[in-house]
């Protein structure tokens, strides 16, 4: 079928055709999904399971082990990596991105992974509790806001709080509201030793009456009548007076021992606390927001911003809510700013074609690239490749792309008709002549972006859509330039009635060239000798160029953790934090500060991760209103932390582009002794310390801490009539509390905690005198009785494995100003020379270890889709000899990228690595375009040396132009963090490839064709 001619004769169709594609592209802009960056699943589910009393090894061997053992055997599971602690079992799940390349998918592994603990609970041992699975470890809420009030209790603020939650949760598009912050409250009774002494009341008896009378129990049911009346007595515990009141003891003599006779009950909040949360020195609840999946997050958000005006009127005085974080906002702020890119590019390309094509030419070219974005859109909206950071910095690298192929069809139609030819006739031969010619670059410059695409892995899917996006980008080109560009070329260029090609002033430019490629020819060992000599000299010059993995964010927030020893108290914390909140919050351009005490807060970015509770650890995020101050903020806030918190260790750090996360530098240890893991993390962190360049130098396993062990004596307490578990719960009830019922208000359930008064609690010298009841008397004695004294021990607190095996990992980070690959650089040489003993092995995790997962699981794919261009490329010619030719000038893009990195010292991160593949792919598209011609040319019959030259300055402007808007549209790309590596390589290897291309492809033709001067 001749499309160029169907086009020209059915214009009432094409125009149509123009329209609705005009039509449906703009509608898909303005209504397609929106994100700041694409989402990427996060494969990671959480498995708590506690065993009360078991200390961390305990809960290792008999609680994390036989579940680690279960969940290894699904096939879908990556990896396992766990936490034992005092009386938690904390396990990670990750699966194989093969297995759930879909959210609906992962949940039908989650259910299996529930499935098969189900199944293990009965292995486990008694005491151990029911285990927890949490599948939403990814989940994102994207609005976060935070609480605070003046002059309202905890309980009153958590409320409204509440209250908020409530009518959030009917907008449109939310899927969930979660809650952090909130402070657990409790009805306590503390009951002192001598009380109990004195009057001979049961403590036993005490747990037994706050437990059942407030037991929701049934009565049963009779018949009256023709009904069956249910009968449900009261007497529940309505109020803390009913508790203070209720009976515990009643002697024949008419004497009655209430509650409050022999304790203090009140209700207050539970000490010490598990988290919590402030906003600009407030004590705050923070409340997220997560969409539905899919959804357009800046409609959603809008419409939550809207419920929350509303409910306004109705907070009450004191009580603000404050927007720490707005992904509506941050998404279209981060779209329109990318849109501005794209437009700025669009202007560069649109601008270059009117100045180096010419009026008409420049016009036609440019409404084909604005049809071609708009198809685009239209296409990317149906396909649900929402509009973010990567679909539309595709669009941007596709730009200079999409105009190649329009390039060649009006060059070759403009120089028909200065020729004399008929517009519709040349327009029909020019089609016939390139389509497939044309096709097979396309196809070539999508194919080297498929890896991309097609890799498995988290930063592949996370960068996919580029190759998407430019596969929808340049398919759409090639078929436009082969149906509406003949159509534009037919409706604006005239027809000449005779031949005026030859009356152009001849240009100098293009002599310049011509004698260029001449003199490449009769020198053509020569050239090839310079050309490998630069080449080699690039490889040489490789050793200077920096590497990285993803940039910086240009998120305006900056993040502090801040490490305290393993075992501090939270108050303690507290106080620090305070402190360094004060400080933090006096810098310039700091407009609010979250303080997070004792764990992480909700993940409101996909990129933030939560710590798991630990109360010494605090962390600040900090919002300032320009990311640039941050490169001065970061080193004052880390000084400040060295210089003040002689016990601490904190580090100052800025949100990364892409997924990651954790230390830049860890060190990993496997073995089977956790002792020797200990020796060899420590000798990681010496060298790590003796560096100088390195900050928050820790380990995964943290300090070891110090535990009171009462020495129980056998012999003594069964003698006594006292078991083991009796003096943990004895110990229990004074120092922590021991829960003993639950008191219900609506639909809260507060428990009941009977503990001793504040001053036996924090007397640990008078422990022994801590009273045990005996199973025989029922009477009371001193520990002291049934133990063989007290020791301190030092122990490990935590004690991690991956997939079953004991890991420490020595972590740190490098100063502010420094990238992660210089201390890697130094640092590595020296912690590989750790003498390992038998069975112990070291693997590098952190930037380098997530770079160099991402790199193979890239390479993965690579062979694969080099095969296909290079298949492509020898069906197109039917033969050898020119793919050879064309494959040849690929490396030369290495040339102008090392320049291009060194010069400007940006890193080649892995975006960079995605732009190097890219190359290869614009560059066989150039060459396609050469050796085509040229063989073309030589079977019309002309000299095949002249074929070389004339071919050579026929297809220099065609060639030229596509680089040059390539290189234009892709500028603006510098701009962005995220873009600056690739957009460097790009430039600079696709420029200095071209040129050399434009050269080196004519000499390579004539030395592999055997082509003489004569000829």
């Amino acid at each position: 079928m001749d499309l160029a001619k169907w086009t020209i004769n059915n214009k009432l169709i094409s125009t149509i055709l123009i329209i609705l594609t005009l039509g449906f592209g703009f509608s898909s802009y303005k209504n397609m999904a929106r994100f700041e960056d694409p989402e990427f699943i996060i494969r990671t589910a959480q498995v708590f399971v506690s065993y009360s009393g078991a200390s961390p090894l305990e809960v290792a061997k008999e609680v994390t082990e036989p579940l680690e053992r279960a969940i290894q055997e699904l096939q879908e599971v990556d990896t396992i990596s766990s936490t034992s602690s005092t009386g938690l079992s904390e396990i990670k799940v990750e699966i194989k991105s093969e297995f759930s390349p879909t959210k609906s998918e992962l949940q039908v592994i989650w259910t299996k992974l529930r499935n098969k603990i189900n199944d293990t609970r009965p292995t486990l041992p008694p005491g151990t509790g029911t285990p927890q699975v949490y599948d939403d470890f990814g989940d994102v809420y994207g609005l976060s806001y935070l609480i605070t009030a003046e002059g309202y209790s905890p309980d009153e603020l958590h409320a409204y709080a509440k209250d908020l939650q409530s009518d959030i949760l009917q907008v449109e598009g939310v899927a969930k509201v979660a809650m952090t912050g909130v402070q657990q409250e409790g009805i306590f009774v503390e009951i002192a030793r001598e009380e109990l002494a004195s009057l001979g009341v049961s403590i036993n008896n005490i747990y037994g009456i706050l437990d059942e009378q407030n037991a929701v129990l049934s009565a049963g049911n009779t018949q009256i009548g023709d009904q069956r009346i249910f009968i449900d007595p009261t007497g529940e515990i309505n109020s803390v007076d009913t508790i203070k009141n209720l009976l515990v003891s009643a002697s024949g003599e008419g004497k009655t021992i209430y509650l409050k006779d022999i304790a203090n009950v009140y209700r207050g909040f539970q000490s010490p606390a598990t988290k919590l949360v402030r906003y600009n020195s407030k004590p705050a609840i923070s409340l997220g927001v997560a969409s539905v999946l899919g959804a357009n997050v800046v409609k959603v958000f809008d419409r939550v911003d809207d419920k929350v005006k509303q409910t306004e009127n109705l907070r009450p005085l004191g009580i603000t809510v404050h927007e720490f974080y707005h992904q509506g906002k941050v998404v279209q702020d981060s779209v329109d700013n990318f849109v501005v890119n794209v437009l700025v590019a669009l202007v560069i390309v649109m601008v270059t074609l009117l100045l180096f094509m010419g009026l008409r030419s420049g016009i036609i070219i440019g409404a084909v690239l604005l049809l071609t974005i708009f198809a685009t859109l239209a296409t990317m909206d149906l396909s649900g490749i929402p509009m973010h950071r990567i679909s539309l910095g595709a669009l941007i690298i596709a730009l200079g792309m999409m105009v190649d192929n329009a390039i060649v069809v009006t060059e070759g139609i403009l120089v028909g008709t200065q020729k004399g030819r008929k517009k519709l006739d040349i327009a029909s031969e020019v089609v016939k002549q390139t389509k497939w010619p044309l096709l097979g670059g396309t196809l070539v410059g999508i194919v080297a972006f498929a890896p991309i695409g097609l890799a498995p892995g988290d930063t592949a899917e996370f960068t996919g859509h580029l190759f998407w996006v430019i596969l929808i980008s340049l398919l759409y080109s090639w078929l436009f330039a082969i149906t509406l560009t003949p159509l534009f070329c037919y409706c604006l260029f005239k027809e000449q009635d005779n031949d005026t090609s030859g009356s152009a002033k001849p240009n100098k430019l293009m002599a310049l060239y011509q004698s260029v490629v001449v003199s490449a020819l009769h020198h053509r060992w020569l050239s090839i000798a310079i050309v490998v000599a630069t080449f080699s000299v690039s490889m040489w010059g490789f050793q200077f160029v920096k590497s990285g993995f993803f940039p910086a964010s240009t998120t305006p927030q900056m993040v502090v953790d801040f490490w305290l020893p393993q075992g501090t108290d939270i108050e303690k914390t507290k106080r620090d934090m305070l402190k360094l909140e004060k400080f933090v919050k006096q810098q310039n351009g700091v407009e609010g500060i979250q303080t997070l005490i004792g764990g992480g807060g909700l993940r409101y970015m996909l990129i933030y991760g939560s710590e798991s509770p630990n109360s010494s650890y605090g962390q600040i995020l900090a919002k300032v209103d320009d990311y640039k101050k941050l490169d001065q903020l970061l080193p004052t806030v880390q000084n400040y932390i060295d210089d003040n918190f002689v016990d601490a260790q904190g580090k100052a750090w800025r949100f990364v582009m892409g997924p990651g996360g954790g230390s830049k530098i860890e060190a990993t240890f496997k073995g089977p002794d956790p002792d020797v893991l200990r020796e060899l993390a420590a000798q990681a962190k010496g060298i790590l310390i003796d560096d100088g360049g390195a900050l928050s130098i820790k380990d995964t396993w943290r300090q070891r801490i110090s535990v009171i062990e009462p020495q129980y004596s056998a012999i003594n307490a069964q003698r006594a009539g006292v078991t083991r578990k009796a003096v943990a719960e004895a110990l229990q009830q004074n120092f922590s509390g021991q829960i003993v019922g639950q008191y219900r208000e609506g639909e809260e359930l507060i428990p009941i905690i009977v503990r001793a008064p504040q001053a036996e609690r924090v007397d640990i010298n008078d422990i022994g005198n801590i009273q045990v009841q005996s199973n025989i008397t029922g009477e009371t004695l001193p520990l002291a009785q049934v133990t063989n004294g007290f020791k301190t021990v030092w122990r490990d607190g935590i004690l991690k494995r991956e997939d079953r095996e004991w890991t420490i990992k020595a972590q740190a980070d490098p100063l502010p100003g420094e990238l992660a690959s210089e201390l890697f650089n130094r640092v590595r040489p020296k912690i590989e020379a750790i003498d390992l003993p038998q069975g112990y092995r070291l693997e590098w995790d952190g930037e380098y270890g997530q770079s160099k997962e991402s790199n193979e699981m890239l390479a993965s794919t690579i062979p694969l889709g080099f095969l296909a261009m290079v298949l492509i490329v020898i069906v197109l010619f039917n033969a050898l000899k020119q793919p050879i030719i064309i494959w040849l000038v690929v490396p030369l893009a290495l040339i102008g990228v090392v320049f291009g990195l060194v010069t400007t010292q940006i890193p080649l991160e892995f975006m960079g690595i995605l732009g190097l593949l890219s190359l290869s792919g614009l560059l066989i598209k150039n060459a396609i375009v050469l050796v085509d011609q040229m063989d073309m040319e030589i079977r019309q019959g002309k000299a095949a040396y002249n074929a070389i030259i004339d071919s050579a300055n026929s297809r220099v402007r065609p060639v030229m132009m596509g680089t040059l808007t390539t290189v234009l549209g892709v500028i603006p790309l510098y701009f962005d963090a995220f873009f600056q590596s690739m957009s460097v390589v790009l430039v600079f290897g696709l420029l200095f490839a071209t040129l050399l291309t434009l050269i080196v492809i004519p000499v390579l033709y004539a030395i592999f064709m055997n082509v003489k001067q004569n000829q």
